[in-house]
């Protein structure tokens, strides 16, 4: 089975490439990754690709296995691989078309990204409190806790506790 680059047209074998252990082992990474991951990293692998040559199967795969090292959380590490993949090429269309030879941009990159609990304790609104500090505004329930409270009122209710009597 034949199959023709998108980008450069040029045509390699399936079986050519099935054979090479390193491409294997690549097709077998990046098959096991969401699509949201595995598209930034084979577009930041790019980056590292001079314009004259190509990238060896084996240096691919390690850079792939070590800038899925960088970062346990795969959102966070897909969105700092798409935000290097784009600075970069605006810096390539600008005029600045140097390979990359680290991982050192995309640690910067990881480095000023929040992380998952510092995201989610920016995003809750703050009220001030009579102390002066910070505390969490009081939201609406979610739908899926008025559907435990409900849940839990039916149970008192079945053991004969309802919350409405006077006491």
């Amino acid at each position: 089975m034949r199959l023709r680059c998108p980008v450069c047209h040029a045509e390699a074998a399936l079986e050519a490439w099935a054979e090479d252990e390193a491409a294997r082992e690549m097709m077998a990474l990046l098959s096991t990754l969401d699509a949201t991951l595995g598209r930034p990293l084979v577009a930041y692998l790019g980056l590292f690709r001079s314009g004259s040559r190509a990238l060896s199967w084996e240096r691919a795969l390690r850079l792939a296995r070590e800038a899925l090292a960088l970062e346990p959380d795969a959102a966070r590490l897909a969105a700092a691989l798409s935000q290097t993949v784009e600075q970069l090429r605006g810096k390539r269309e600008a005029g600045d078309g140097r390979a990359l030879s680290s991982h050192g941009y995309l640690r910067r990159v990881l480095d000023g990204l929040p992380r998952a609990a510092q995201a989610l304790a920016a995003a809750q609104p703050q009220t001030p409190d009579s102390a002066g500090g910070r505390r969490p505004r009081a939201t609406a329930p979610s739908a899926t806790l008025d559907g435990l409270m409900a849940l839990e009122d039916l149970k008192r209710r079945a053991r004969g506790d309802d919350a409405g009597e006077a006491r």
